[in-house]
């Protein structure tokens, strides 16, 4: 993928932060969350695999202890050599977009976010255009194999993320460890992992990293010692591990017969580390994303990069 979206990402950030257009509080917690984020490999220099993820939500806290939200989701996915067909052995091509309804209940010591999406999958999610229209802008090779990727289907898909404080006994760190489940036709899959943030006046929103479904901005645990007029900053280490029983982007759609030659690896890990900052009611983190092979016959463990920005008023 190009390196244009973190052009724009930069750019719009910088933008913000100078005419900052949203009101923000003077002393009250926000309850608005406004969050666009990029995934890309360009960042580690390759373009292959999972080669592009966005994500943009909206949260709304509607009573003390509960937040709804909505969200648009688009991922892409290439084999990892250029060619006029899929690559047998090799990711096939797929891309998948749906719209999604969030709901999100709060807590200090447990909070839960439940998510439903409906979307397509393949053809109609333009993840061929959407590639091919960066790629051109930025000069870069085009790839020719879209034609064989993952057919088109609709999605619905249910995502569960609930998560536990783990109690750290200092101000400037906190710590949480979260369950995941997720059932559809994208993708189904449970999954185990933790995060642990250090840094000063750690915010709530940005306690989970990641595009995908149940990662909202708002974070779920509250924070009672956050202030919202100063500044924060933190570094980031999350983990987690995930058991896949079917992912679309290998094994296609549940309705149509796709034969993608890959056979998915059942076990997944993933560790994201980054770099979170916010600022006159604006979020920021940039980070990296490490994962374990998804399918057999990959040739290496996949990483690339993750870049969000938030509005909070």
């Amino acid at each position: 993928m190009s390196a244009l979206p973190w052009m724009i990402m930069a750019a719009g950030s910088l933008a913000a932060d100078y005419t900052n257009p949203i009101p923000q509080p003077c002393t009250a917690q926000p309850t608005h969350h406004a969050r666009i984020q990029f995934e890309n490999d360009s960042a580690v220099d390759t373009d292959e695999k999972y080669t592009h993820g966005t994500r943009l939500d909206y949260m709304q806290r509607t009573a003390k202890g509960a937040s709804i939200g909505c969200s648009l989701m688009q991922n892409i996915y290439t084999p990892e050599r250029h060619s006029r067909h899929a690559n047998r052995g090799e990711h096939p091509y797929a891309g998948m977009m749906a719209l999604g309804g969030i709901v999100q209940a709060e807590g200090e010591s447990v909070g839960l976010t439940t998510e439903l999406q409906l979307g397509v999958m393949g053809e109609h999610s333009y993840a061929k255009e959407n590639q091919n229209n960066l790629h051109s802008a930025c000069n870069m090779e085009t790839w020719d194999g879209w034609h064989d990727q993952v057919p088109s289907e609709a999605v619905a898909q249910s995502s569960t993320r609930i998560d536990f404080n783990v109690p750290v006994g200092s101000p400037c760190a906190d710590g949480l460890v979260y369950l995941r489940e997720e059932l559809g036709n994208l993708r189904i899959a449970s999954g185990i992992g933790t995060a642990f943030r250090v840094g000063k006046n750690l915010p709530q929103t940005n306690q989970v990293i990641g595009s995908r479904a149940a990662n909202a901005g708002s974070g779920a645990l509250t924070r009672a010692s956050y202030d919202p007029t100063a500044p924060s900053y933190y570094l980031l280490a999350q983990a987690e591990l995930d058991y896949v029983a079917r992912d679309f982007s290998v094994d296609g759609g549940m309705f149509h017969h796709f034969d993608s030659s890959c056979s998915r690896t059942p076990w997944q890990g993933q560790l994201t580390l980054g770099l979170g900052v916010a600022y006159k009611g604006i979020d920021y983190f940039a980070g990296f994303v490490f994962n374990t092979k998804t399918y057999r016959t990959e040739d290496k463990e996949h990483a690339y990069g993750t870049f969000s920005v938030q509005w909070n008023w």
